[in-house]
C-alpha cells in the first residue's frame, strides 16, 4: 500500500507491504533518479511480503516524492537522512537495507552514518564507484556496437578506454555512445528477450520522469558522487549479500573485488540468467535467495 510521509519537508512516497511482525526490510532504489520503486513492487512487492516487512520509499525529488525546487539543494546526505527519519516515523527499530545499483552507493552511506539502525546488508548490482562503473558500460555499449555493425566506432571507444583516465570524459563518451545506440541503448544492461521493461514504465509518465531527472541532474552536477566509497564499505560492519547478474555492466571485478575484500562476513550469489535487473529477470529465485539469507543470519543472532 503506498502512501506519503511528511519526511523533513518533503512528502515522500512510500509503498509498505507485509506484516508488522516481520523483519523489516528497507529497499532503496537506484538512479540517481529513474522509475523509483515501480518495477521492484510489481515483481518483489507480493514476493517479498510474504516474509518480511517490505518498506519501499522514492527518494526525494523522485517519480511520485515531492519535486525538488529549482532554487533548491540535495545531496546525497538529504537521502540517506530521509531514510532515518522514516525509520523512526514508522517505529522500526531495525531493519535490513535491500539496495539496487546506486542504491547499494547510499547503503553505504547510511551504513556509516547510522550503523544502529541496520540488520544486514543485501547489495543488487551495486555501484561503488560510478567512474568504474562507467567505464565498464562503455566497453558493453561498444560491444553492442559490434552486434549492429559498427566496428569502427567500437575501436575508438576501446581505444579511449586505453588511454582516458579523466572520468568525466568518460562518462562524455558513455552519453555519445548510448545515443549512438538509440533504441538499442538498454540492449547490455539485460539478458533475456525483453529489454524495454523500464522504458516502457517511464514512457507512460513523462511528467514523472522529467521530475527524477531533473533530480538526477541535481545530484550529479557537482561530481562528488563520482568518489568511491570503498572505505566507507571497509566500516560496514555488517553480515552481507551481494547479489550480481551474470550479464550486468555496473558492478565491474574491481568492485566485486572489493567487496571480497573489505567485507569480513560476505556471500556473493551470481544469477546465471540476468543482467542489471535480477529482481526482474529472475524474480523467484531473488526472492528465495533473499529470504534464505536473512532467516538463514537470524538463527544464529
Amino acid at each position: 500500500m503506498g502512501e506519503y510521509y511528511k519526511i523533513r519537508g518533503k512528502d515522500i512516497y512510500t509503498d509498505t507491504l507485509g506484516e508488522e511482525s516481520s523483519p523489516a526490510l528497507l529497499f532503496i532504489h537506484g538512479g540517481p533518479g529513474g522509475i523509483g520503486v515501480v518495477d521492484f513492487i510489481k515483481y518483489q512487492g507480493d514476493r517479498l511480503s510474504k516474509n518480511f516487512k517490505v518498506i519501499a520509499p522514492e527518494q526525494r525529488g523522485v517519480w511520485r516524492s515531492e519535486a525538488i525546487l529549482e532554487e533548491e539543494h540535495i545531496s546525497l546526505e538529504d537521502i540517506v537522512k530521509d531514510f532515518e527519519e522514516l525509520r523512526k516515523k514508522l517505529h522500526i527499530n531495525k531493519w535490513s537495507l535491500l539496495s539496487h545499483s546506486f542504491g547499494g552507493y547510499l547503503a553505504v552511506l547510511y551504513a556509516n552514518l547510522y550503523p544502529n539502525s541496520i540488520e544486514y546488508m543485501i547489495y543488487e548490482c551495486p555501484s561503488f564507484d560510478f567512474s568504474l562503473s562507467e567505464r565498464s558500460m562503455l566497453n558493453k555499449a561498444a560491444k553492442e556496437l559490434i552486434k549492429l555493425g559498427n566496428l569502427s566506432l567500437a575501436q575508438k571507444y576501446f581505444k579511449a578506454l586505453g588511454e582516458i583516465t579523466d572520468y568525466k570524459e568518460i562518462n562524455r563518451l558513455l552519453m555519445k555512445a548510448l545515443n549512438e545506440l538509440g533504441a538499442n541503448c538498454n540492449n547490455f544492461m539485460w539478458f533475456g528477450n525483453d529489454k524495454q521493461i523500464i522504458d516502457r514504465i517511464a514512457m507512460n509518465a513523462k511528467d514523472l520522469w522529467n521530475k527524477s531527472t531533473n533530480t538526477r541532474i541535481k545530484l550529479l552536477k557537482d561530481w562528488r558522487i563520482y568518489n568511491d566509497v570503498f572505505n566507507g564499505l571497509s566500516n560496514v560492519n555488517k553480515p552481507s549479500l551481494l547479489i550480481k547478474g551474470k550479464y550486468d555492466p555496473v558492478t565491474c571485478e574491481v568492485q566485486m573485488t572489493e567487496f571480497i575484500n573489505r567485507v569480513p562476513d560476505k556471500q556473493v550469489v551470481t544469477f546465471n540468467f540476468s543482467g542489471h535487473y535480477v529482481r526482474i529477470e529472475e524474480p523467484d529465485k531473488y526472492c528465495e535467495v533473499i529470504t534464505n539469507y536473512i532467516y538463514n543470519k537470524m538463527k544464529y543472532v
